[in-house]
């Protein structure tokens, strides 16, 4: 069968309870739901056990926990049969460290002498000169003292490599050469003989062994003091694990010390890391790729080019039928007012942008006011506050490494004589870095675009308010330094990748893993690729955003739903409602709180939860709470999982690093009374309120992303009702079986609306519009975007446009703002101002979702839906 064109993904999570032989007989299912491609989940060789597949160990080998290459050679050659494509999630940015990752393995034994030892991004000369050449591993539960009295380091040889290695629980550690050639001589070993297999499982090498063990033996003075000489000569130092954010000399993703981050901006590590991806490209195995936290590179400019023109040229080498130029997709998370730099070589981004385009476009502006009042009662009103206060928390925990680094080499480019001390250039340095409003800037990658400008001189600006006016000039010295192109040395260089190395991961830790779950004003805007301070957003900017996508990367990809996401897309939409004034969100939210006050049990933070957490917890409750009676067994273990998490996340009355389990308790306790206690039915009473206009919001948004500009991507299982919490939660099986009936069944989406809640409408109406994407993909994709005015009392309901192209044309409508619209249980609205509403559009149109076609000539009411499932797609005839 000829390939399709890129209409729509299919976002897949393989790992070995989900591997490519399950996959394969579902992938008619997938071809009859309208899916042109299935985006992979990262596939090369992870961490034994992975079950994301982003902790990679080998570049050049296929997962066998996935199938192996010849599983996927199986996957794809059943989805060329359908016509459909691959594109692969790669991790460019970092590996999984740890005894299974061979090149990790080479540099602790060998040092700066591995032929890997330029593939990491080591800091071989830091501050701390008990590190110069060597590699810190803050990987013990104590510090190293302790570890060396309690016996936990232990002596033996790796059964593969036959080296000598220490071993702590689950790890290993290598020796260098000398320091095992050593050991073995004073053990007694004649070295003529070689350390295999063969020697080690006989007498004389039992015998060795036990020998160097007694030398180590933790029990006497002389054996401790021989393990820690033994130490002292290793390429590598071990550590406590609470000393990483202190000293740590390599970079990591994020702050996760079994990340480390790659040189991808040598060359000879951008060859090495990717010879079995173009291999696979070349091959015809992939089509196209995505790249996981491109902002995470030294230079993503420059390795976007690179990627791009290499694939460009391996093009001409695939067969012929699959030399259409590759997509290539990149993980980017835009704050707001960011654009994705129109100078890389990319086909747009993963969608987050669209995801919080939706969302806000979702939200009624006139709950902002009522819901922050409500809001600032338990917590600053302001986010930026918030995020503000983790940045700083971060930079004093997680990153007070790369922050004192920092600062050092910038005292060294300003010297004291011009008065600028070390703890001046930190006091400015530290409000640049907790006032900077994007993830990064390019400068290090020779960006000179207004937008890295824009970004220093908004971060200055605001770092003034946080610093005396003394210090101002040492601000405006530090950002002119960082912008100015004219000094053009490789300190500098070295401190910009440095500063946007930090800027990063600060963001990142500080708002969707800390800020997201401390400011709970309505959760349904706390998302990844989200601006929780921003409530909601007008119509006229939803179709702004569409047309600039349209301009600029018209094949982005658009999400609403990932495998990061905080809560499912259907959770989201159930949570939007609370912004109407219908839902009575306040009041309802405030009665609460008095109800549940009888739960609520004494800790040392007072009664707990405290008001802001249990807030939390409602809505948590209501973003998640199963349609489905069979589904609430498993419920409650799951919500305990997820607040265990969130608690954590938040760090503000417990944390990860010193857990205070009786008051995570008091909020479990909380949580679980009320999804069995008397006060589940209230909860349950109210959530039933929102249903219908809940499921409203679903399939607007669902229809909003396979309509609008760019390639909608569906994440696994999100064909059906998703009220998911955070990962792991969101990678829960899909029940497959149960949504292959449903297609069978083949019920149409009017019909599958009077019993919505098995999942069919929603669909129903993916397999309706992605089936119309894949016979007039041009249409979609190039075709023109047309606003379409809406005038009538029911106005501000309806989100409306065209798509037109040579081809035809196609007018969407979607509902908004549903809880006024008093949806019925079939989600149909009877209300006297839909006949009074009209639609700025000409000619015939017959709807593709109802029984209807529109009279020529005369203006378009949508009197049609009174009493009908307001949302369409009419085609004009």
């Amino acid at each position: 069968m000829n390939p399709l064109p890129l209409t729509a993904t299919l976002r897949l999570q393989f790992h070995r309870e989900f591997n490519f032989d399950q996959a394969i007989p579902l992938v008619p299912y997938f071809r009859k739901l309208g899916i042109s491609h299935i985006y992979a989940s990262p596939l090369l060789a992870s961490t034994p056990g992975s079950m994301h597949g982003y902790d990679t160990i080998d570049c050049h080998r296929i997962d066998p926990d996935r199938g192996g290459i010849e599983g996927l050679r199986r996957l794809v050659a059943r989805l060329r049969q359908e016509g459909m494509g691959l594109i692969l999630d790669i991790v460019p940015n970092h590996m999984g460290v740890g005894p299974d990752n061979s090149w990790w393995m080479d540099v602790l034994r060998l040092g700066q002498r591995s032929a890997y030892a330029q593939h990491f991004d080591i800091d071989w000369r830091p501050a701390d000169v008990s590190l110069h050449h060597k590699v810190l591993l803050p990987f013990l539960g104590a510090p190293l003292d302790d570890i060396i009295h309690s016996g936990e380091l232990t002596l033996g040889f790796d059964a593969a490599s036959h080296h000598a290695v220490l071993h702590y629980g689950d790890q290993r550690f290598p020796l260098s050469p000398e320091s095992e050639k050593t050991l073995l001589e004073e053990a007694g070993h004649d070295n003529g003989r070689p350390v295999d297999a063969g020697f080690l499982n006989s007498a004389a090498g039992e015998a060795v062994l036990d020998r160097l063990k007694t030398l180590l033996d933790h029990h006497t003075k002389a054996g401790r003091a021989r393990l820690r000489t033994l130490l002292d000569a290793q390429h590598y130092r071990l550590a406590w694990w609470r000393v990483a954010g202190d000293l740590i000399n390599w970079r990591r993703f994020f702050d996760v010390t079994s990340l480390v981050a790659l040189r991808m901006d040598q060359r000879v590590v951008f060859d090495d890391a990717h010879r079995l991806v173009f291999d696979l490209y070349r091959e015809g195995l992939i089509d196209g790729l995505r790249v996981d936290h491109v902002d995470g590179l030294a230079r993503p400019a420059e390795y976007c080019t690179r990627l791009c023109a290499r694939l460009d040229t391996l093009r001409r080498e695939r067969p012929e039928s699959l030399q259409e130029q590759a997509p290539f997709f990149v993980e980017k998370i835009l704050q707001r007012n960011e654009i994705l730099p129109l100078e890389w070589p990319v086909t747009g981004t993963t969608g987050y942008d669209f995801l919080e385009q939706v969302d806000l476009l979702l939200h009624h502006p006139k709950g902002e006011t009522p819901i922050t009042e409500l809001w600032s009662a338990f917590g600053p009103a302001d986010f930026e506050e918030v995020e503000q206060t983790a940045r700083h928390e971060k930079l004093d925990t997680s990153f007070v490494g790369e922050f004192e680094t920092l600062v050092a080499l910038l005292a060294k480019e300003f010297p004291q004589e011009r008065d600028l001390t070390p703890h001046a250039l930190g006091a400015a340095l530290r409000a640049v870095l907790t006032a900077f409003p994007v993830y990064r800037s390019y400068f290090a990658d020779g960006g000179d675009s207004g937008a890295d400008f824009r970004a220093i001189d908004r971060a200055r600006l605001a770092a003034q308010h946080m610093l005396p006016a003394y210090q101002h000039d040492i601000l405006d010295q530090i950002c002119q330094y960082l912008a100015d192109a004219r000094i053009d040395t490789a300190e500098r260089q070295d401190i910009l990748e440095r500063f946007e190395h930090l800027t990063a991961p600060l963001t990142a830790k500080a708002g969707e893993d800390t800020a997201f779950y401390r400011y709970a004003r309505l959760l349904s805007r706390n998302d990844v690729g989200c601006s929780p301070d921003r409530f909601a957003a007008s119509v006229l900017q939803f179709h702004t955003l569409n047309k600039e996508r349209l301009a600029t990367h018209p094949q982005a990809l658009l999400t609403t739903a990932t495998h990061d996401h905080k809560r499912g897309e259907d959770g989201r939409a159930r949570l939007m409602v609370l912004s109407e004034p219908e839902a009575e969100w306040p009041h309802t939210a405030r009665h609460w709180l008095a109800h549940t006050e009888s739960l609520l049990e004494k800790t040392s933070h007072g009664p707990s939860p405290v008001p802001a957490d249990a807030y939390f917890i409602f809505q948590t409750l209501i973003s998640s709470w199963p349609l489905e009676k069979s589904e609430m067994a498993a419920y409650p273990e799951r919500l305990e999982a997820y607040l265990t998490k969130a608690l954590r996340e938040a760090g503000e009355r417990t944390g990860w690093s010193t857990p205070d389990e009786a008051y995570e308790e008091a909020c479990l306790t909380f949580a679980k009374a009320c999804v069995g206690g008397e006060f589940s039915e209230e909860l349950t009473t109210y959530i039933n309120r929102l249903e219908n206009s809940a499921a409203l919001n679903s399939l607007s948004q669902t229809l909003l992303r396979m309509t609008s500009p760019g390639v909608p991507d569906l994440y696994q299982g999100r064909e059906g009702w998703d009220f998911s919490l955070v990962d792991p939660d969101n990678r829960r099986p899909i029940d497959y079986a149960k949504l292959s009936q449903e297609l069978e069944k083949g019920e149409n989406f009017a019909e599958s609306c009077h019993h919505w809640k098995t999942g069919r409408a929603k669909q129903a109406l993916i397999e309706t519009v992605l089936t119309l994407r894949l016979r007039q993909p041009n249409l979609f994709e190039a075709g023109r975007y047309l606003p379409v005015a809406v005038t009538g009392p029911l106005s501000e309901h309806i989100v409306a446009f065209e798509r037109e192209s040579p081809e035809g044309a196609y007018l969407v409508i979607a509902p908004r703002l549903t809880m006024a619209l008093s949806p019925n249980n079939d989600l149909s609205t009877v209300h006297s101002g839909w006949a009074e509403t009209h639609l700025a559009v000409e000619g015939e149109w017959e709807s593709l979702l109802h029984r209807y076609t529109s009279t020529r000539g005369k203006a378009f009411s949508l009197a049609y839906l009174d009493r009908a499932v307001p949302i369409d797609v009419l085609f004009r005839k």
